[in-house]
């Protein structure tokens, strides 16, 4: 079965792109140059042309003059002014369709036959603009990728020249940025928890979020989406460390659920049992006894207490021994003890054969085998994490290091 391989967002190289000293390019890309540091810079420098932001089919111009912005535009129908005022209920959409029609058809501008027609009054039309325009060009702000150009032309005349100081534009939008930011993790970390707490009573199906009857080109579209969004990697820039572990499972069931889908036989089979299966009873009083033995482990985890976390994750597994969180989470305090990596090699053994298209625990079995000078089982155990997840990191970054360690150890010819 051919391995697919979800694409992540590339990350710079610094090799070619990365910008050198204080200089501003005419033309770059934003991965290198933010819009905070194009705009300190045009302001610095007194500089004055149009620094148009590019992204995909999107483009923003900010027109600048002796380094302030003085206005903006946009090619998408959401930033033109009658659409704004639209919105706002300043105007109606019937008077801004009469006033776009009677533009085209005498050759006037937009906002001026607004005030002819009496849809708009002139101070409040600026204020709008001025609204406007701020508006526009703090939504740049929001923008990781893409690319600018710069070209120190003098703005056309017919533009309606604002003051909008910089600095106070750039403390804005990268306040509005981070608030922004705040709220997609917020709400991607309950995203998480949510798939996490029902992961295990949900059907493959549900899981990749397709329908019984869909063909194996949509199941593949939907679990690339599905790996992009929860691939475990997607944890480092968040603040809560919890996340990772459940990303890591949340992606094996994943894998599990597109692997055992795209193949016509095993899909036969597990829709064989889906369709046969009963509804779970209640969890029984081990169960919960189990959880909660696990939850105290997990605290005794994050604050260092080995010993004692793995006491608890030895006693949920002795409750709850089908579990393969519980031995791998055993096996991860067992490798912080000194002398017990014997015992955490055969307790992450256990979960792989419980769960044996989780990547991560394949990771933590070959680190293991390196704590213990198991060089060739280690690359081994890299590798088949890499059959379940070929982005995975941990793997890759290992394997590469490994490569290198074992050439060393090749006598001389």
């Amino acid at each position: 079965m051919t391995t697919l391989k979800p694409r992540l967002p590339r990350r710079p190289t610094g090799k070619t792109d990365n910008p050198v000293g204080n200089e501003i390019p005419a033309n770059g890309s934003l991965k290198y140059y933010s819009l905070p540091r194009l705009l300190t810079y045009c302001k610095e420098k007194r500089k004055t042309g149009i620094l148009t932001m590019i992204n995909g089919d999107v483009r923003k111009s900010i027109y600048i003059k002796d380094g302030a912005a003085i206005f903006a535009s946009s090619n998408q129908e959401d930033d033109r002014l009658g659409n704004m005022l639209v919105r706002k209920s300043i105007i109606t959409q019937e008077e801004n369709d009469s006033a776009i029609k009677m533009s085209k058809k005498l050759g006037k501008r937009h906002g001026a036959l607004l005030i002819g027609l009496g849809y708009i009054k002139p101070k409040e039309l600026f204020m709008e603009v001025k609204l406007q325009v701020k508006e526009m060009i703090l939504s740049l702000f929001a923008w990781d990728d893409g690319e600018f150009i710069f070209k120190e032309v003098l703005p056309p005349d017919e533009i309606i020249a604002l003051d909008l100081g910089i600095e106070a534009l750039i403390k804005e939008g990268v306040e509005n940025h981070k608030k922004r930011k705040m709220q997609e993790e917020d709400a991607f970390a309950q995203k998480v928890n949510e798939l996490y707490s029902n992961i295990e009573t949900t059907s493959y199906y549900d899981v990749l979020g397709v329908r019984m009857d869909d063909t194996s080109g949509e199941i593949k579209k939907s679990f690339l989406k599905m790996a992009r969004e929860f691939h475990p990697d997607r944890s480092r820039d968040l603040d809560d460390s919890g996340l990772k572990e459940k990303l890591t499972n949340i992606f094996a069931v994943i894998n599990k659920a597109y692997h055992t889908l795209s193949d016509s036989a095993e899909r036969r089979k597990y829709d064989s049992e889906l369709l046969g299966r009963k509804t779970k009873k209640p969890a029984d009083r081990a169960i919960v006894r189990a959880e909660e033995q696990y939850n105290r482990g997990i605290e005794e985890y994050k604050t260092g207490n080995f010993w004692g976390a793995s006491d608890f994750f030895r006693g949920a597994t002795r409750t709850d021994p089908g579990k393969a969180e519980y031995w791998a989470y055993l096996s991860l305090s067992l490798s912080k003890i000194p002398k017990r990596l014997k015992e955490a090699e055969e307790t992450m053994l256990k979960a792989i054969m419980l769960e044996p298209h989780n990547a991560g625990y394949y990771v933590h079995l070959g680190v293991i085998y390196l704590a213990t000078g198991l060089d060739k089982r280690a690359v081994q155990q890299f590798e088949s994490a890499l059959k379940w997840d070929p982005t995975n990191r941990k793997a890759i970054a290992e394997l590469e290091i490994l490569e290198r360690r074992l050439k060393g150890k090749k006598p001389a010819k």
